[in-house]
């Protein structure tokens, strides 16, 4: 629960820019709330990263079926000189 502001039954916090505001359940509990948020961006953020692992898998795969490699033109590989 690092850098919340909490306000009776609100809490707020800066996330990349944003500002997230949670309010307290019936139970009045704000830190279960935050928690459960917590949780909630953990696994999205998770479902991200493994979805851009699967794309950079996808790029990487077609490159190799077509004998490229990453920073090559074609059949030749990259030099200095290619660099403007």
């Amino acid at each position: 629960m690092h850098g919340w502001v909490i306000l009776g039954d609100a809490a707020t916090k800066r996330v990349n820019g944003q500002e997230v505001v949670v309010t307290a359940d019936k139970s009045g509990d704000i830190g279960s709330v935050i928690r459960a948020w917590e949780e909630a961006e953990r696994h999205r953020m998770l479902y991200e990263l493994g979805n851009l692992g699967r794309l950079v898998d996808a790029a990487i795969t077609r490159l190799q079926l077509h004998h490229r490699t990453p920073g090559s033109r074609g059949k030749h590989p990259l030099r200095t000189d290619d660099i403007k």
